[in-house]
């Protein structure tokens, strides 16, 4: 304890915590929708809550993630069935270098995450995207392939980089560049400050911010390798905000702390790998879901913070009635395993990237029920790079993850279509349907509401029926907010961001 009053003294008095501007510290990236010290916009895949505050989007949800609005882009306009966007820049932004942005980074931008070189995930998104033109510095017009309805949701989350300094570095040696963490230079409210390694990365005010000067001078994001150091931070006030377990919501008594919660828009499952022998038969897919007693699980680990899923969609319009609920009934279990002439005596691991207690325990709790009908599992613990590593190659036989989608089911896409099986893709678990595919481009290539609902549901119970993946659940998340804070906004949102948090309005009483 005393170490750590000493350490929490030095970094407040390196940080300015005591001095006289306005400075907010926060764990913003610890939890599931974090990616601590990793700034490269266009290869993560979680972190966004963090980066969202360097640079901007072109158009963002709300926080309750209903509408589209305008971030960088001031207006757009979709014709041609679908096949042209055409967006209008805000005028007057300024990089943090204080240069003008045009449309010429938007361009720069999309083409550099369509490079192979880029390494980016958004390639899936943006491959029918066949030209681009800048017809002057605040025009940008897409012309697609084909239609894409699901566009303007993909580019929430698709930040916008600057054209100068990025395109004097071969795309090639950008995935890894010091760029990202010495000098990076956004549009967003806050400018890149320090980075201390493995301690924290301190922002400053952008004071030509487009929607005005953020009112703290300040933001610091501080790393912290257990949860539970992060939480005893919050409650020392060491800190205003960071990622909450439910284990950790309970253990905050009085008013200090405000508990923030809301649907996590993760689904989480156990998925197989589709392209080995030992899960062909869907029989055996059908049996562990009716050997869980996912209910009991959700009632008892989650304390009802959870909803049971049956398909990967999370938003309830796209999710059809009448699908299998696959209720608990170990007898079926048993003799669908059976039937399956599934070997009782061997033994499947299930790895997985999530290492906080709960998950633990529900892993355990599944293992015991498992074995209760014959089927017996390892749970195999290991970081986020050694399972994107493993399941990137067919040395593995199930996983325990989340996948997230949220507003648009298309998010989905990559997931689930063959098109994205590794190396080409993040389709980790081989799904490989025809008819699922199709699906998935009917939905994106449907401009009616109608249509793409009719589609996205229709995937819903295919994947119901076909188990690529057995999806268990959707949970809460909960963040904790100190009470000095104002007009501060979070909501859970798969690997964070997404939406106008409105961060230049935050302050402290």
């Amino acid at each position: 304890m005393f170490r750590r009053t000493l350490v929490s003294l030095a970094l407040a008095f390196t940080l300015g915590t005591a001095g006289a501007d306005k400075v907010i510290t926060g764990a913003f990236d610890q939890g599931p929708g974090g990616a601590a010290q990793q700034f490269n916009p266009l290869t993560n895949t979680a972190g966004f809550t963090w980066l969202n505050k360097i640079y901007s989007t072109l158009v963002l949800y709300d926080v309750g993630f209903k509408k589209v609005s305008g971030d960088l882009a001031s207006s757009w306009v979709i014709a041609d069935g679908g096949k042209k966007y055409t967006f209008i820049l805000r005028d007057g932004v300024k990089w943090h270098d204080g240069s003008a942005f045009t449309s010429k980074d938007v361009k720069f931008s999309i083409e550099l995450a369509n490079n192979p070189d880029s390494g980016s995930a958004f390639a899936a998104k943006f491959g029918n995207i066949t030209t681009i033109q800048t017809p002057n510095a605040r025009t940008v017009v897409l012309t697609l392939s084909k239609p894409n309805a699901a566009l303007l949701d993909a580019l929430t989350n698709f930040m916008i980089l600057p054209a100068a300094p990025l395109s004097k570095i071969p795309a090639r040696d950008l995935r890894t560049s010091a760029w990202w963490r010495t000098s990076p230079v956004g549009t967003g409210p806050f400018r890149w400050g320090r980075l201390v390694p493995d301690q924290y990365n301190e922002l400053t005010a952008n004071p030509t911010y487009f929607r005005g000067r953020p009112k703290v001078d300040r933001l610091v994001n501080r790393y912290f390798k257990e949860q539970a150091a992060a939480v005893l931070a919050l409650k020392s006030g060491d800190i205003d905000f960071t990622y909450l377990t439910l284990d950790d919501t309970r253990s905050f008594t009085g008013s200090a702390v405000s508990i923030l919660s809301g649907p996590s828009q993760v689904a989480n499952y156990l998925g197989f790998n589709n392209a080995a022998p030992l899960f062909k038969d869907v029989r055996v897919r059908q049996a562990l879901l009716h050997a869980i007693d996912r209910t009991t699980i959700v009632k008892q680990l989650y304390g009802g913070g959870a909803e049971l899923a049956n398909c990967p969609v999370t938003n309830a319009r796209y999710v059809p009635k009448g699908v299998n609920t696959y209720a608990y009934d170990p007898a079926k279990a048993r003799q669908l395993l059976q039937a399956a002439g599934w070997n009782g005596n061997q033994t499947v691991e299930v790895m997985t990237y999530y290492g906080d207690q709960l998950s633990k325990d529900v892993l355990v709790t599944i293992q015991q029920m498992l074995a209760q009908v014959g089927f017996r599992i390892t749970p195999r613990f290991v970081d986020v790079p050694t399972y994107n590593q493993t399941t990137a190659g067919s040395s593995f036989s199930m996983v325990y993850a989340g996948i997230g989608n949220g507003p648009d089911p298309d998010t989905l896409y990559p997931s689930l279509h063959s098109d994205f099986i590794p190396p080409n893709g993040v389709n980790r678990m081989k799904v490989s349907v025809p008819a699922l595919n199709r699906l998935f481009e009917q939905g994106q290539e449907s401009a009616a509401p109608a249509a793409r609902t009719k589609a996205y549901q229709t995937m819903c119970t295919l994947v119901n029926q076909q188990l690529p993946w057995d999806v268990l659940w959707t949970a809460k998340r909960f963040g904790g907010a100190s009470s000095r804070l104002v007009n501060f906004v979070w909501t859970p949102a798969p690997g964070g961001g997404r939406y106008n948090d409105q961060a230049q309005l935050w302050d402290i009483k």
